[in-house]
């Protein structure tokens, strides 16, 4: 009976640690960022033209509504009224119509909105394709974006 209860406790333990793995893992995968292709993909802050980024550090993703001295850890947008969403409730954002500010969010529980947003900016962390360094954090128009992707795995 004890040998039993023993390799139970072993299993669980192994188990356990297997999925902190897995979590470390994904927290470290980085936000997959595309450029929209019209794009002139000018940082608001400096001016200058930015390489076609296409990986973000997770966790940098920030949204400006008014400021970009006062970024938010949500997305603001209008559905049926003013809403808000937390960044880490969002695992996709596609722009359907730039013209009116229109994007497709994706959540963690699978649904989805496709409702008009009020940020203007969007700022990030950008990692280097080669050797994944991160540079310094830009600030772009968020219509100068096609898509954010967080990967479902969250």
């Amino acid at each position: 009976m004890k040998a039993a209860g023993r390799i139970t406790t072993v299993c669980c333990l192994v188990l356990a640690a297997f999925l902190m793995a897995a979590s470390l893992a994904a927290a470290d995968k980085p936000v997959n960022i595309e450029f929209d292709k019209k794009a002139k993909r000018i940082d608001l802050v400096t001016g200058r033209e930015l390489p076609n980024y296409t990986k973000a550090e997770r966790g940098s993703i920030r949204f400006h509504r008014g400021r970009l001295d006062t970024p938010e850890d949500f997305v603001t947008y209008f559905h049926d009224g003013i809403r808000r969403a937390k960044i880490e409730r969002i695992t996709l954002m596609e722009k359907v119509q730039p013209q009116f500010s229109i994007w497709r969010i994706r959540f963690v529980g699978g649904s989805k909105n496709t409702p008009r947003f009020h940020d203007f900016a969007v700022s990030f962390i950008p990692l280097d394709s080669k050797t994944n360094e991160t540079a310094r954090r830009v600030y772009v128009l968020m219509n100068d974006l096609k898509k954010i992707d967080w990967g479902t795995d969250k």
